[in-house]
């Protein structure tokens, strides 16, 4: 009731914000997630198309935050920000969510919780034609408002870049992974407190460094909401939880260990193997929030369900190369780099569709 109330009292200070003129080239880009991501992608088209006045908000509650979002021709988000459910925004004001990951896996938003707040988003942009059904889902919306232009944060993933200088400074900064393999395990946060405690517990460091400690590098990096959970000083592992340069780590790893994460769409849009351990499929099958594709219908790669079975994965060579393109052609489509450009045609369209 709180939450609710606070909303209502932004939407008539919006309201009143309401009296400025919309001003038409101006774009407001509304952090709402840790990090900019697809966010900042957005921005380095703008300002290379030249066009655009950019105001960049990473806390909405600074001063002007509600003055500049009544009075944006275009607002650009990277999740979802309930109280916008409240706002009358201008019909000249196009509400374009970029959203923060990518493909049509895990459920969310009101496929989870149909009680959910509707934002009036004019465009949500998605990767392809095939999971827009469950973007629309997720956000509530008419399809039609869900466009399949393609991914701004792969964009700014998958552009040309050096690897062998990535893995240089990589290097400099670990040498103890100098001329290693760089196996990155990357686990998802469980709804359970307890199960997120017990996580890596599951993984058994002193087998992994009998089988790879000297071949492979293992590094681990959780899941935001799991961070401070555990010390990782003994177990051979080097800890990159909230360590920046997660774009740059996933350029440089020779494997991927993860679960339910949606961290395997940026290997597989890299065409980095993934193994998925998913030693607790069927509990987080029956009691998590569920797949809109089943797990085992399209993975990315094989899945372990025990540890002997993900240091055989670990240890053979790569040959899920067609999975991953499978995995890759239904969630994330062509990924081309030019997304942003496709955005900002469709925005500059006069009837705004793609």
């Amino acid at each position: 009731m709180l939450k609710r109330l606070a909303c209502r009292a932004l939407a008539a200070l919006f309201a009143l914000c309401r009296v400025f003129p919309v001003q038409k080239n101006k774009a407001v880009l509304l952090r709402h997630f840790p990090v900019w991501g697809a966010l900042e992608a957005m921005e380095q088209a703008l300002r290379a198309d030249g066009r655009f006045r950019i105001v960049k908000i990473a806390d909405w509650r600074r001063p002007g935050t509600l003055y500049h979002l009544a009075t944006a021709g275009v607002i650009f988000l990277n999740n979802n920000f309930n109280p916008l459910a409240w706002f009358n925004f201008s019909k000249k004001t196009k509400l374009v969510q970029l959203w923060h990951g990518d493909g049509g896996w895990k459920k969310w938003g009101r496929s989870v919780d149909p009680a959910a707040p509707v934002i009036p988003y004019t465009h949500v942009i998605c990767n392809c034609e095939s999971v827009r059904p469950f973007w629309a889902e997720g956000f509530g919306l008419p399809q039609p408002r869900v466009l399949p232009l393609g991914s701004p944060r792969l964009d700014m993933l998958t552009r040309p870049y050096g690897k062998a200088a990535l893995r240089a400074k990589f290097d400099a900064r670990y040498p103890q992974c100098r001329g290693k393999r760089l196996v990155l395990y990357a686990p998802t946060f469980r709804d359970d407190p307890a199960e997120n405690q017990a996580l890596l517990s599951h993984f058994d460091f002193p087998a992994w460094n009998a089988r790879f400690g000297d071949s492979s590098a293992l590094l681990v990096r959780l899941h935001p909401k799991m961070h401070g959970l555990y010390d990782l000083r003994g177990t051979g592992a080097i800890d990159l939880t909230g360590a920046p340069g997660q774009a740059d780590l996933l350029r440089v790893i020779g494997l991927l260990i993860t679960d339910y994460c949606s961290l395997c769409f940026d290997a597989v849009a890299l065409d980095t193997p993934v193994v998925l351990y998913a030693f607790d499929e069927a509990r987080y099958m029956a009691h998590g929030r569920g797949f809109y594709k089943p797990l085992r219908e399209l993975p990315p790669g094989p899945i372990a369900n025990d540890f002997p079975a993900l240091l055989a994965y670990a240890a053979a060579p790569d040959t899920s190369s067609a999975q991953r393109a499978a995995f890759r052609d239904f969630h994330l489509g062509e990924v081309d780099g030019k997304s942003c450009e496709r955005i900002i045609a469709m925005l500059t369209r006069k009837d705004g569709q793609a």
